[in-house]
């Protein structure tokens, strides 16, 4: 793996910044996926517009090509961005009337480019559907990546170096145009690639396929038709692709059902973080498609109950984790405990900190938000990305704009705020703040409205931590929620689903085998012996 360059390092250091700002957790799993050697392109679904690659610039190791829409390298700053990033153009059939020349002169340039690279051990990623969505489940799957690797497989025997793979990326998202949410990139294994064009074993064409195209370019067509459908099928599974919102939504309820219920049985009081999240989910998926295949009287019933309940739960504004932990009541100690914390936090919170990420962030945050939901009304797929790359243009100029007056407000020997101040117990500070030239005072300020804002955001997220606490506390004693009644039913149907689960052999267990490339998990699930 080639070491980074400077300008790449230097995204990279930007793009995990935003992503620690953007999502309160983020992160990779299984990067051990990635062989050591040969080059790698990896495949992955795209929800989430630009903050698809933010993410995996942040989290992936070594340097990553993208492979972006070529209109995104005509926007301003972002294509700049995009270049020093190492991204390649793509020319898709839907921006035709963007682009100038010869469409597919452009991309064969880009499948020699991305070959060329992988062949040299490079690292590349491509979204084979070739747009961002808000579909539930991948959208048909292009012939691009496919092309790519059979061209830089063909260039890696000639020159005598490791045969590149495709590897398959999970993107996983609680919500990736809010604030503050969380998100997971999960590597999976290299998808296995059939003999190529001509060899024994690879994907033979159809007789009008020889008869269209002749007997070479059907051998080629009939391989790059094989591998896209085996990716689609990887991209299926490892998105957790279902056929509606409203099914993922069901699924992730049942899996914080079936955790709490574990918590219970072992001893735990810890919530899921959000790579076990992630795996309860894609455990819970596999055994719901195997039960609607093998049993799908049972599998509907069961969603019924789960629906009934979630909707329950939903009208007492109830979370399964908090239902669970009711009978751990924050007792006295607790209580202050929550309350001396909200109260620290607060205290910092309402001096210096909140007031300088109020006067350095909140006015660009606010403007941000209106700005980004117009401009994403024909792509609201595309609105965290929005929001960000506004907040990202809007922030400098506004600490730049509001440094001055404040640096004079603070430091000028004629400021107003000194005629208030120097009556008080700040009167002292005066002299030393006055000697600094107003003028400097304001470029020392300017990088510390974003340090006030971050240490903001942790002192919110403890309070948020400790109100949750008193909230509770309160909670449990005001006598407006049936808690038994409704814990009765949380356990009868965990124990369901619970015992569902340890029936079957599932992703995550020890005995579990990941199925051949292009097959979703559930072709795999069998009953324990």
């Amino acid at each position: 793996m080639s070491t980074p360059s400077r300008s790449y390092r230097t995204v990279r250091w930007v793009a995990k910044e935003i992503s620690e700002t953007w999502f309160r957790e983020h992160g990779a799993i299984e990067t051990d996926n990635i062989p050591e050697e040969g080059g790698v392109l990896f495949a992955a679904w795209h929800p989430g517009s630009l903050i698809d690659p933010l993410v995996m610039i942040s989290t992936l190791p070594g340097q990553i090509t993208f492979i972006a829409k070529h209109t995104l390298f005509k926007v301003p700053i972002l294509g700049k961005v995009m270049k020093a990033a190492g991204a390649r153009p793509i020319y898709r059939s839907i921006d035709k009337e963007h682009i100038e020349g010869d469409r597919k002169k452009g991309n064969q340039a880009v499948i020699n480019t991305v070959s060329d690279i992988l062949v040299d051990q490079g690292r590349c990623v491509i979204f084979p559907e070739g747009v961002s969505h808000l579909s539930s489940q991948p959208e048909r799957v292009k012939t691009g990546p496919a092309r790519m690797l059979l061209l830089a497989i063909r260039r890696a025997r000639e020159k005598g170096v490791p045969e590149p793979v495709l590897v398959p990326v999970g993107l996983h998202y609680s919500d990736p145009n809010k604030f503050r949410e969380r998100a997971l990139v999960e590597v999976h294994s290299p998808m296995n690639i059939p003999p190529l064009p001509g060899e024994n074993g690879a994907p033979e064409p159809s007789e009008q396929m020889i008869s269209d195209f002749g007997k070479e370019e059907a051998n080629d067509r009939a391989w790059v038709q094989y591998v896209t459908e085996n990716l689609g099928g990887e991209l299926q599974r490892t998105s957790h692709g279902l056929e509606s919102w409203e099914d993922r939504k069901l699924l992730w309820r049942t899996r914080g059902l079936v955790s709490v219920h574990r918590n219970r049985a072992e001893g735990r009081n810890r919530k899921a973080t959000f790579e076990e999240a992630v795996l309860g989910a894609r455990r819970m998926r596999a055994a719901w498609l195997y039960l609607q295949e093998t049993d799908p009287n049972r599998a509907n019933e069961l969603r019924s109950k789960v629906e009934l309940h979630a909707k329950i739960m939903q009208s007492y504004g109830l979370s399964e984790y908090e239902l669970y932990d009711r009978n751990k009541r924050p007792g006295l100690l607790s209580m202050i405990s929550a309350m001396i914390q909200f109260i620290w936090c607060w205290i910092w919170m309402l001096g210096l900190i909140t007031w300088s990420a109020l006067i350095g962030s909140y006015p660009p945050y606010r403007i941000a938000g209106p700005i980004a939901a117009k401009s994403a009304e024909d792509e609201p797929y595309a609105l965290g990305t929005k929001k960000i790359a506004v907040a990202f243009m809007l922030l400098p100029i506004w600490w730049i704009f509001v440094s001055f007056p404040i640096a004079w407000l603070l430091a000028g020997t004629s400021s107003p705020v000194w005629a208030i101040l120097e009556q008080g117990a700040l009167g002292f500070l005066k002299p030393t703040i006055t000697s600094v030239p107003w003028l400097l005072l304001a470029f020392i300020i300017m990088p510390l409205w974003s340090v006030g804002a971050r240490l903001h955001l942790r002192l919110w997220q403890r309070s948020v931590r400790a109100m949750q606490t008193l909230r509770r506390w309160f909670r449990l004693r005001d006598g407006s929620i049936p808690w038994n009644e409704l814990s009765e039913s949380q356990v009868e149907l965990a124990k369901i689903l619970d015992s569902i689960g340890r029936s079957l052999v599932l992703p995550g267990d020890s005995d579990w085998i990941d199925p051949p490339s292009g097959e979703d998990d559930h072709s795999m699930v069998s009953v324990r012996n």
